[in-house]
């Protein structure tokens, strides 16, 4: 049950997250972007089912009960009656708008705001229900660590669309890149110090004992991130001057790097969706 419910909440968090960072990425760049018509409307209309799922999940886990997965008396009381159930009707509205809106072509910009509002309010149901006076701290904090980690993976999304399925255009995709880049720099950086908060937050309470298996996955997850801004750093300082050049190697050696950046975002994710079950305490 757990496990299952992890896979869940990893899927919620990369469709959001793919529909908002690629859209505000290419609302920038909007040139050539008919493509993510279809790829965002998929993805919009994953978290909106993934979001009814974690709902149904997380009323088992509150009322202790397996079972109450499918009890639908169960799950309407949790929507009706807590918090939780609050914020997830509000998300629920948010994503069906945000489903509405992706069928159309365009207006990359209103599916970046829909879908971030829609990913910042997970923050206010976080362990930041548990930090007591620095609730809103923490929350504030929780919020743009999804924020920013959404830009960074979806804005990989379109630069793997990008390298592997386009013409590859150079002055394209040297474009996305340098705009990536850009706001990647101070997404990382934000990025970074609302991790280290989080985890201040989540693990600084004296006397506590840390989970085990809270810490290694913990771990795993801060040694991955570590590779993608090495990966990232790469990109921005080795393979783009080389890839405004014209430099053949340069064109191969960006496929392989935001694929890989990509793929350890995935794997990311889902030590996220294991995070948000598993107890930080060592019960």
């Amino acid at each position: 049950m757990t496990a299952v419910f992890a896979v869940v909440r990893a899927l919620h968090f990369a469709s959001l997250m793919g529909v908002f960072g690629a859209a505000a990425l290419l609302f920038q760049a909007p040139a050539g972007g008919a493509w993510a018509r279809r790829p965002l409307l998929i993805a919009a209309a994953i978290a909106l089912v993934t979001s009814v799922l974690c709902l149904c999940f997380a009323s088992a886990e509150m009322t202790g009960d397996p079972a109450a997965v499918v009890d639908v008396q169960v799950v309407s009381t949790v929507a009706l009656a807590t918090f939780y159930g609050q914020i997830f009707f509000l998300r629920l509205l948010l994503l069906i708008g945000l489903l509405l809106v992706c069928f159309g072509e365009r207006a990359f910009a209103l599916k970046a705001v829909v879908a971030g509002v829609a990913l910042a309010l997970v923050s206010l149901t976080s362990h930041a229900a548990a930090s007591g006076d620095a609730y809103w701290l923490h929350a504030g904090a929780d919020a743009l660590h999804l924020l920013t980690a959404g830009f960074w993976v979806g804005g990989l999304v379109v630069l793997v669309r990008e390298v592997l399925v386009s013409s590859r255009d150079g002055t394209r995709l040297s474009g996305l890149l340098r705009t990536f880049s850009r706001w990647g720099a101070a997404s990382v950086a934000v990025l970074i110090a609302a991790g280290t908060a989080n985890g201040v937050f989540i693990l600084g309470a004296p006397g506590m004992r840390w989970s085990a298996t809270y810490i290694t996955l913990l771990a795993i997850k801060v040694v991955l991130a570590a590779v993608m801004v090495a990966l990232a750093l790469t990109n921005r300082f080795g393979v783009l001057p080389g890839l405004e050049r014209g430099e053949t190697e340069a064109g191969e050696t960006i496929a392989l790097t935001v694929t890989a950046e990509l793929v350890f975002a995935g794997v990311v994710l889902l030590i996220v969706g294991f995070l948000g079950v598993v107890s930080p305490m060592d019960m």
